[in-house]
């Protein structure tokens, strides 16, 4: 009995301050206490109709919220900055002092002032520091998106002498929220397994959320990756607001593994982007200094300094870094409700309110550094442009031959990031190259965002940690597959007057007699032809050059020219086909060719010749849901669906195996899981092929589909290590992994799968080893992998090895059918435009090659 006492005494000591701790959270007040606050202002639950942190608020009523605090109080501004794919609104509150909201636009013009270079604007005694709060990017970190109504509450009803200081010194953005698309889905997920009673454990469905998750938006799209990229409607109208108001800091909410703590910025030493200057991070270091104290005062753990770093510019948290702010990523451990975890019970009222002071120490770091913070602001402008004066690098020339609207696509790019950009005047040669006047672009280095333009422009291949959060390559141009170098000042002089993105749109055709015509290089070419064939008209492609008679003399035809006989489409077509023909030309800015005579210039490629191939609607079916990866599945969604509007089927891959497929002409196979020993898949899916199915796979998908399919198997290398030590774990691991890179492959631009393009060097990302062994066929591999295969980003030099002479994408015919394989993502975030036209060319000439004869 006496050693039971004494046990029974050790476990009360050791659990009942951690029950009191957990008690203690719970009757916190949720409101800092050290103000008042004015009645006339509601507090939240008058309005979403429960207590913050009881279950995630829906959009709708957050909505309503945000817009009757704004209509209550003389403190806030709100204003609708963008609308996602599903048509919600995205909200951006502007709060300051009655006095500052009155003079909100001298305010604004002032402060941007100070980041232009030329302007004689001064850091003023009384002009306030801009502060930007970003909530709910991630739709499934709760936490993040019902912290923006308290904080929205607090700054908008708080009453105290230290609240008059910070309004009448500040004025502070509130984004609610960034993905309102993604956050529904998890809202109505909360609320569909919400319990009366609260369950804690872990296992229960409330806690573990559904394929695709609440995290991403309409079309799976990771939205804090796209601050750089600009694909997605919500990106692009916050970033607009984000350069109208040049905030000094900027914040984002996020939330990471439920047993995890929290996470304070900086990140990991030695993983900071090469142009973010030292002074901005230590900026963030002093700014991070608020938070801390706040965790501190509560004996709350968190950690700094790894897992998460500021490398890639396309993030909330460091894309302000290379715009003269100061970016903070917070991380806190995920809770839907109340959840068991080897710290003890976590809730979600205690994670809304520990976001709310997150985000109240931000606005008094923005207030206690201001001074500096502001100066840091121009100086930062006027820093850039003496960086670039003693940069080698005075330029950056580029074109994209023959392809208008990709170039009208990064020229749109740039513009949103604020970019000059001047067309070129006369032709210019560099490296071997020639650049067309009037098709040629130049962005001058020496102007207000050098340091951006760096990021977007340089190829980096080397780094002091080779471990990396997100990508290591992203070098725009690549991606957009540009033509492009770095000039010096001798090809200043070839620059003319500055652009603005117009797209590209063409005329309407003359009336043709026998056929028209348009080249495959443009990319929307794959919409002009889908649009024909939804009505129902009957195409074909060239699959050699040709060339024919115009008005204006001969015009040369590549390989992969559309061709729509006017004879074969019958009367019933006709004024479709007219109207049609005249959106193609407009919308898709495709230059159309009529033609009154089936005979050509060239020997054997008759407009009647066995060269040009019928080509047939496809019908598409998409694998998504467990075991596909939704990001890779969102990609070729929204390219097909969005981009070009061509219909596709979304289908659970689990339930593939009961599906009758015999109406389908193409299956698509993304990233993901998938299992090679499924013998009845196999035997079903190989069948259909060779009745003249299609198959579309790429990364573990191609890899899958090559291996039962065209029984390519995967010869994996092995790299044996003698005894290490075990702290040189993750270096050695590092070294076997390629980090999110961009890779060039020699595309065979002769083969159906390259029409389009001009350029046997293509780019694409990669962050597999996948790759294939060269096809007995030696017509099929489409991109073959060189060595030295290194764009940009990281890949060791054993793995470029390793991967050169093998082949990144095949094409081969099975039977009647074909299968397609890239091991890379030709679609990644949807801003390699320029690999874009290989995946597509697999929906509609994946009958226009033949194997090689016997």
């Amino acid at each position: 009995m006496k050693h039971f006492n004494l046990l029974l005494t050790c476990i009360i000591l050791i659990i009942v301050p951690h029950a009191s701790n957990a008690q203690s959270k719970r009757n916190k007040s949720f409101y800092p206490d050290n103000v008042s606050y004015n009645e006339a202002i509601p507090k939240p639950e008058t309005i979403i109709g429960h207590p913050l942190g009881h279950r995630v608020t829906r959009h709708d009523l957050l909505l309503k919220y945000m817009r009757t605090v704004a209509e209550l109080s003389d403190r806030v501004n709100v204003e609708t900055i963008a609308k996602t794919h599903e048509g919600r609104d995205i909200l951006m509150l502007t709060i300051s002092s009655p006095e500052n909201i009155a003079r909100i636009d001298e305010i604004k013009a002032a402060h941007v002032a100070l980041s232009d270079p030329n302007s004689d604007q001064t850091v003023q005694e009384d002009m306030p520091v801009v502060t930007w709060l970003n909530y709910g990017v991630h739709g499934a970190e709760v936490s993040s998106t019902d912290s923006s109504i308290a904080v929205a509450y607090y700054l908008a009803a708080a009453q105290s002498d230290y609240m008059d200081e910070t309004l009448k010194n500040s004025v502070i953005l509130l984004i609610a929220i960034f993905n309102p698309d993604g956050n529904s889905r998890q809202s109505a997920w909360n609320h569909m397994h919400g319990s009366n009673v609260p369950v804690t454990d872990p296992n229960g469905r409330n806690h573990n959320t559904f394929w695709p998750g609440g995290r991403t938006n309409h079309y799976w799209f990771d939205l804090n990756r796209q601050w750089l990229l600009q694909q997605q409607p919500g990106p692009q109208g916050w970033v607009k607001k984000f350069h109208e108001w040049k905030p000094n800091i900027s914040t984002d909410h996020h939330e990471m593994g439920t047993n995890s703590t929290f996470y304070i910025p900086p990140g990991a030493p030695k993983r900071t982007f090469p142009f973010i200057p030292e002074e901005s991070m230590q900026l963030l270091e002093e700014v991070t200094d608020r938070p801390r104290q706040f965790m501190d005062s509560e004996a709350r753990l968190y950690f700094s300094e790894e897992g998460y770093d500021n490398f890639y510019i396309g993030k909330g948290a460091t894309y302000p870094h290379l715009n003269a702010g100061i970016g903070l990523l917070f991380e806190q451990a995920r809770t839907l409700g109340e959840i068991d975890t080897v710290h003890g019970v976590l809730s979600f009222r205690d994670n809304v309110r520990t976001y709310l002071n997150m985000s109240l120490s931000i606005v008094r770091a923005g207030l206690e550094l201001r001074p500096r913070l502001l100066d840091y602001q121009k100086r930062f402008y006027r820093n850039a442009i003496e960086f670039a004066s003693n940069d080698t690098v005075k330029g950056y020339i580029f074109a994209a031959p023959k392809d208008n609207a990709r170039a009208y696509h990064f020229l749109d790019l740039l513009n949103r990031h604020q970019i000059d950009v001047n067309i070129i005047d006369r032709d210019t040669t560099v490296d071997s190259k020639t650049y067309k006047a009037g098709e040629s672009y130049l962005v001058k280095t020496s102007q207000q965002q050098y340091t951006l333009i760096k990021g977007i422009f340089e190829k980096i291949t080397t780094f002091d940690n080779n471990t990396f959060y997100d990508v290591s390559g992203f070098t725009m141009p690549l991606t957009f597959g540009m033509d492009y170098a770095p000039v010096g000042s001798r090809e200043l002089s070839s620059a003319g007057d500055l652009v603005k993105p117009i797209f590209p749109s063409k005329s309407a055709p003359e009336e043709a007699t026998v056929a028209y015509l348009f080249e495959w290089n443009e990319y929307y070419a794959p919409r002009a032809l889908n649009r024909l064939l939804q009505i129902g008209v009957l195409p074909k492609v060239a699959t050699k050059p040709f060339s024919i008679n115009a008005p204006d003399g001969t015009i040369d035809m590549a390989a992969g020219t559309i061709m729509i006989p006017v004879g074969w489409q019958g009367g019933e077509h006709h004024g479709d086909l007219t109207k049609t023909l005249e959106t193609i030309a407009r919308e898709d800015g495709i230059k159309i060719h009529a033609v009154g005579s089936g005979r050509t210039p060239t020997a054997g490629m008759d407009l009647g010749s066995n060269n040009f191939k019928p080509i047939t609607k496809p019908k598409i079916l998409l694998m998504v849901g467990e075991g596909t990866r939704a990001y890779d599945a969102g990609e070729v969604w929204h390219l097909l669906d969005y981009r070009m509007r061509i219909p596709v089927t979304l289908y659970d891959k689990s339930s593939l195996n009961t599906l009758d497929i015999t109406d389908y002409t193409h299956i698509i196979f993304v990233g993901g899981q998938y299992n090679a020993k499924d013998e009845e898949l196999k035997r079903k899916l190989s069948a259909w092929v060779r009745r003249g199915g299609t198959v579309i796979a790429h990364r573990q998908g191609a890899k899958w589909a090559g291996e039962i399919l065209l029984d390519i198997k995967d010869e994996k290398e092995e790299f044996p290590l003698d005894r290490q030590d075990y702290a040189s774990k993750i270096p050695n691991e590092v070294e076997n992994i390629i980090g999110g890179a961009i890779m060039k492959g020699d595309l065979d631009i002769s083969h159906p799968i390259g029409f389009g393009y001009v350029n046997r060097e293509v780019h694409t990302h990669r962050d597999t080893l996948i790759a294939f062994e060269p096809p007995k066929n030696p017509y099929a591999t489409v991109v073959a992998i060189p060595e030295n295969s290194l764009a940009a980003g990281f890949a060791s030099a054993d793995n470029q090895a390793r991967l050169a002479g093998k082949a990144m994408a095949i094409a081969q015919r099975m039977g009647q059918g074909s299968v397609i394989l890239f091991s890379d993502n030709p679609n990644f975030r949807a801003y390699f435009y320029g690999a874009n036209k290989m995946f597509l060319n697999g929906l509609y000439f994946s009958k226009a090659f033949d194997q090689p004869r016997s």
